[in-house]
């Protein structure tokens, strides 16, 4: 048992950027009681604890620091959890109910409780469950500065509260949220679903989150499987690597409008190409090295030929398409990107040889 009640003042205080005058203004104590107490000289009356406790927005034994082996907020917090997981709802609301009483300012405790309701509401249609966590997790928001978790943030909370109204028949109160915490497009996807889905909104209100999240998953499909090639061949794994950047390109080109027509899609398969000569110089597959260098030559001369960074001639596009382009630190242009690429220290010097040699001969080809 850990007692650190003068540092938890001390810091709760500072989270709530409140003075050593001003918590003993509302306290009703002397600035230099309030001194005293963050230097361990003196400890305060129990009812000022509690007061404290209020005031700052968090539970009597978070303050003072208590924490049981069993029953502290984290113990109670992952029981909870594993409950949860289990899915025995009943036995995890009982925990939670029993947490909330003695933690009922703890975020921990408050944001779980929340998500367990809300869970569990929802997969068994108990709308006074999801209310519940309607509740509980408006507490946390309150809570979110004890917060430790990087992967539960304000916007999370209020994803989950909306979601939560959605489930309760309220769309538009659900949509109001996620439109008001969108930032980054974060919420694009569920919002455009949720205007797709609902009887009682105009399907035409997804069409600019339907956009943004296409938009989004083209970018993120893109880092994602550029991290699972770079992965892969850090592992040494070059076949996997390789065909990480085969399946990203089939992805890209099932995207295009017409498989004839030029995309921002070709730059980025041209690039795939060109790392897939590399993958398989490394290899000593030396045919697949010829295949693929061409590949990449192919690609880049398409894009290069009639360059395009919009978004509008690939499929599934509604709706003004006005601002939906691309950007990328690639290269100026597809040539200029293999070249970059090929060119890297890393790099065979051989495998930059052959490029430069097939340049040259394609070059060749045009002029005759």
């Amino acid at each position: 048992m850990k007692l650190s009640l003068p540092s938890n003042i001390h810091r709760l205080r500072k989270e709530r950027c409140m003075t050593q005058e001003q918590l003993a203004d509302a306290l009703g104590v002397t600035f230099a009681a309030v001194s005293k107490w963050e230097r361990g000289a003196a400890t305060p009356e129990l009812n000022l604890i509690a007061e404290m406790a209020d005031l700052f927005g968090v539970s009597f034994d978070a303050l003072v620091g208590f924490q049981m082996q069993q029953g502290g907020p984290a113990a109670l917090e992952e029981r909870m959890h594993t409950l949860q997981r289990d899915k025995k709802y009943d036995e995890a609301v009982m925990e939670a109910e029993k947490a909330l009483l003695r933690f009922p300012n703890d975020f921990r405790i408050v944001y779980r409780a929340g998500e367990l309701y809300s869970l569990a509401g929802i997969e068994r249609n108990r709308p006074d469950q999801i209310r519940r966590s309607i509740v509980l997790l408006e507490h946390a928001l309150l809570l979110i500065s004890q917060n430790t978790d990087p992967a539960i943030s304000e916007v999370y909370l209020h994803y989950e509260i909306a979601q939560n109204h959605i489930a309760l028949g309220n769309p538009e109160k659900g949509l109001e949220i996620l439109k008001k915490h969108n930032a980054g497009g974060v919420h694009n996807a569920f919002i455009a679903m949720t205007c797709a889905v609902q009887p009682s909104i105009d399907p035409k209100e997804a069409e600019p989150y339907l956009m943004g999240s296409m938009s989004r998953i083209i970018s993120a499909a893109v880092h994602t499987m550029f991290a699972y090639a770079n992965y892969y061949a850090r592992m040494k794994n070059y076949k996997d690597s390789r065909e990480a950047l085969l399946w990203l390109i089939g992805m890209l080109q099932g995207l295009k409008s017409t498989p004839d027509s030029v995309a921002y899609m070709d730059k980025i398969a041209a690039v795939c190409y060109a790392e897939c000569a590399h993958l398989s110089h490394i290899l000593g597959e030396v045919q697949l090295v010829e295949t693929y260098l061409h590949k990449a030559y192919n690609a880049a001369m398409t894009f290069d030929r009639a360059p395009t960074y919009r978004l509008d001639n690939m499929k599934f596009c509604v709706g003004d398409t006005s601002s939906a382009v691309a950007y990328d630190a690639l290269g100026e242009t597809a040539f200029a990107a293999i070249d970059k690429q090929l060119s890297q220290n890393d790099r065979s010097p051989e495998l930059y040889v052959l490029w430069q040699q097939l340049m040259a001969k394609e070059a060749d080809g045009n002029r005759q």
